[in-house]
């Protein structure tokens, strides 16, 4: 039942737009009562915090994936396939993204943070004499890049081109970071 409502939130936006999602319309398309709605999720609110938490983890495996595999390749290879794979998950349902964020109002805070400790591990290994400024700029660059994808009207293939582009820019400025 729980599936079902998640599932139903992005096909009411397409079919009939953000501001059509309502708790009668999602059940509706769901299959599901209203009173059955209700017994686990108490408002429309609850139910993009659940989307949310399932984006939230949905970065999280990637950005455990990239780690456990950056111990065996070069940074710049970690830093660009991590950035690809992020672009990959935002550049779906960017519409729902965008609504989900602005109903949960959190802000990009935590994922910069999860960035950063992502890079920290990576970047003390190959021991740059300016970790911090590393450390301050490339989860935010990061961060500006993938979310930005969401506002983007570039394709998501140009898109993710142009957000790689960018961040290796960046770690060229940086040769102590190893390619």
């Amino acid at each position: 039942m729980v599936e079902a409502v998640l599932a139903a939130v992005p096909l009411v936006l397409k079919r009939h737009g953000a501001a059509a999602i309502t708790t009668n319309r999602i059940a509706e398309v769901a299959g599901v009562s209203i009173g059955s709605l209700y017994q686990y999720f108490p408002d429309k609110r609850s139910v993009f915090g659940a989307l949310h938490e399932r984006h939230v983890g949905d970065v999280r495996n990637v950005l455990e994936r990239h780690i456990a595999a950056q111990m065996s390749s070069p940074f710049s290879e970690f830093v660009v396939g991590l950035v690809e794979e992020l672009v990959d998950l935002h550049s779906v349902d960017t519409e729902l993204h965008q609504l989900i964020s602005a109903a949960i109002n959190e802000g990009p805070e935590h994922f910069r943070a999860a960035l950063r400790a992502a890079f920290a591990e990576a970047v003390a290994q190959c021991g740059p004499e300016n970790m911090n400024r590393i450390l301050f700029v490339l989860p935010n660059l990061v961060e500006g890049v993938v979310h930005g994808v969401t506002l983007s009207p570039l394709t998501s293939r140009d898109a993710k081109g142009e957000a790689v582009k960018a961040t290796l820019a960046y770690l060229t400025a940086h040769p102590e970071l190893g390619r």
